[in-house]
């Protein structure tokens, strides 16, 4: 028992060093990226494409992040970027929609990568399934507002009517 026990012990960190020697470098890399402001100008490339499922160069910002370095650090960017009021309600549903699909892109294909699986099958999937969850989302969001605007013009004109 107390053998099987030591063996869980370190089969269990080996797996955490495993995942240190990817997870740790990446934190480091995304200090110096931070100090200096290149995710910013990463952001400034990446987010015109964003537009297209309805999210501004503020929301798309959020969405790289935590494709690149997880969910952590992208929710930690939509918390404070709500706070300031930088982002809409419909941009906080696409870039969750988004992030929920295809967070830690970058760190989870490293993962898998060492062992051994293709990486084209571990981005391609994801990043398209992200992208057409998010149109859905922004496009349904479209359509859920037009008929609440034109659920609430009825309303009103059938009142104006009646008095």
């Amino acid at each position: 028992m107390t053998e099987i026990l030591w063996q869980g012990f370190m089969n269990g960190l080996q797996g955490v060093w495993t995942l240190a020697r990817i997870v740790i470098p990446l934190m480091v890399v995304l200090e110096i990226f931070k100090a200096n402001a290149w995710l910013d100008r990463a952001n400034g490339v990446i987010a015109p494409p964003f537009r297209k499922i309805g999210l501004s160069q503020e929301g798309a910002f959020p969405v790289l992040v935590a494709t690149v370095f997880g969910l952590t650090f992208g929710s930690g960017v939509i918390l404070a970027n709500i706070r300031e009021g930088r982002l809409s309600q419909e941009e906080i549903r696409i870039s969750g929609t988004f992030m929920a699909i295809c967070h830690s892109l970058i760190e989870d294909t490293l993962l898998f990568a060492v062992l051994g699986v293709p990486i084209w099958i571990l981005v391609m999937p994801r990043l398209v399934l992200a992208v057409l969850a998010s149109y859905v989302v922004f496009k349904g969001t479209q359509l859920w507002i037009q008929w609440r605007q034109g659920k609430s013009g009825r309303t009103k004109r059938s009142s104006s009517l009646s008095a």
